[in-house]
């Protein structure tokens, strides 16, 4: 049974099926073995229609094990302040946490998990380099985010509006899309080059870190950027920005995803789970019309990567790694990604015969997104100053100059956690 009450969504014990019962119990035998049962626990997770929905379905499962597992989802914005807020205050809510790299002023409240991902050889089979630094996340050298969901930034394009303007699905750089948007525009009267979600400020991010190959930290660990790179980088996208739709500087991700649907425009850029089931599915206007190009700039792509994390002042751990495993282990992954859209980090998904055949025509430029794509080491506050800036530039507030100026000067005074600085090392952002 599931219980809403706002953004909480609360998962009761259900009778699943005899198949769903067996593989969960087989998923956590061992950890019941050690009494790792607990009565309940409280999991939570991005309301997303796809990770949210997802964990209902395998809480029910769990239920045979003997524990209730309660799923509390919202929407992104509010998870992360809901988490940040459980820890410091010590409200202790949540025993199961899903969050990210921007995470990382509060790291020091997670366990360790090095104990159990080598008593489980957790990690074998995974998608190499996933679970080290600067992808996953850890303190002092020792891990304490299990990865799951990994999506990253992609350009999505329709094949034959691209076609009929003679405009290849390649694209070096940002400068190159905007010098093809022309072309797009012009062969394809009535439509727009492109749909983003120019309403959610943060996803801006998107085209910087891909457009900007410059460092984020300096040799001697303060927040820094190569500002004529970075200037040069928020320039570019300022340019491009005239080719969203009229009235497109506040699309929602549903509003963005809707207009390439519908053909008004040739191309989106988006995280692909949010999108690819829909375009292939019955009915839809670009089923068997669209691809997935290399992701523009010299850069990298924005990896989503999301980790599970088990606050310190979880009462049963045992229980808690074993949700883990259920929720994001490798049994689950074909599941999760064919009915829910989340991407796996387990290597073997992507080599199944039917899925490979059927998503040739992006699977190809989606798993070498996954192979290229990095998180930017920075803490939320050094985050939202960037991309808040760059909303202001690109929509005429501040000149890329100035606001890129600002930013530097700023992050000067935005100390850098501990755990960016491994991160900067483990993905070659901090100067040298």
């Amino acid at each position: 049974m599931i219980e809403r009450a706002g953004s909480l969504m609360m998962i009761r014990r259900t009778n699943a099926s005899k198949l769903a019962a067996t593989v969960a119990a087989s998923l956590v035998g061992v950890a019941l073995a050690n009494g790792a049962a607990a009565a309940e626990l409280n999991f939570s997770v991005m309301e997303s229609g796809t990770y949210d929905k997802a964990a209902s379905q395998i809480a029910a499962e769990f239920a045979s094990t003997g524990t209730d597992v309660k799923v509390f989802a919202f929407p992104w914005a509010v998870l992360r302040q809901n988490n940040t807020t459980d820890l410091i205050s010590g409200t202790n809510q949540y025993d199961v946490m899903s969050g990210g790299y921007y995470l990382a002023d509060v790291y020091s409240y997670f366990s360790t998990l090095d104990d159990y991902i080598a008593r489980d050889n957790y990690g074998e089979g995974m998608i190499a380099g996933l679970l080290s630094p600067g992808r996953s996340e850890f303190v002092a050298g020792k891990s304490i985010g299990i990865p799951y969901g990994i999506d990253a930034y992609g350009l999505i394009y329709n094949t034959e509006m691209l076609e009929k303007a003679g405009v290849p699905p390649e694209f070096a750089s940002w400068a190159d899309l905007a010098a093809a948007c022309d072309k797009i525009v012009a062969a394809n009267p009535g439509t727009a080059c492109f749909s983003h979600a120019t309403g959610s400020p943060e996803q801006i991010g998107g085209f910087f870190f891909s457009g900007y190959a410059g460092t984020y930290i300096s040799e001697d660990g303060k927040y820094a950027l190569d500002v004529p790179a970075a200037t040069a980088a928020a320039e570019e996208i300022t340019a491009l920005w005239k080719y969203l739709p009229e009235k497109g500087t506040a699309l929602t991700f549903d509003e963005a995803h809707q207009l390439f649907k519908d053909q008004q425009v040739a191309i989106t850029v988006t995280y692909p789970s949010f999108i690819t089931n829909s375009l292939d599915a019955e009915g839809s206007p670009v089923a068997g019309k669209w691809g997935m190009s290399q992701f523009p700039g010299q850069g990298f792509p924005w990896l989503s990567l999301w980790q599970l994390f088990i606050p310190s002042a979880t009462e049963d751990k045992d229980a808690a790694w074993a949700w883990i495993k259920a929720y994001a282990g490798p049994e689950n992954a074909k599941r999760n990604l064919v009915e829910h859209n989340i991407g796996s980090v387990w290597a073997a998904t992507y080599e199944d015969p039917e899925l490979k055949e059927r998503n040739a025509h992006f699977w190809p430029a989606l798993t070498a997104g996954f192979a290229a794509a990095k998180n930017p080491p920075l803490s939320g506050e050094a985050q939202d100053l960037l991309t808040n800036t760059l909303q202001d530039i690109v929509n005429g507030r501040v000149s890329a100059a100035d606001g890129i100026g600002s930013v530097a000067a700023q992050w000067a005074n935005i100390p850098v956690p501990p755990a960016m600085l491994e991160a900067a090392a483990g993905s070659d952002l901090q100067e040298k």
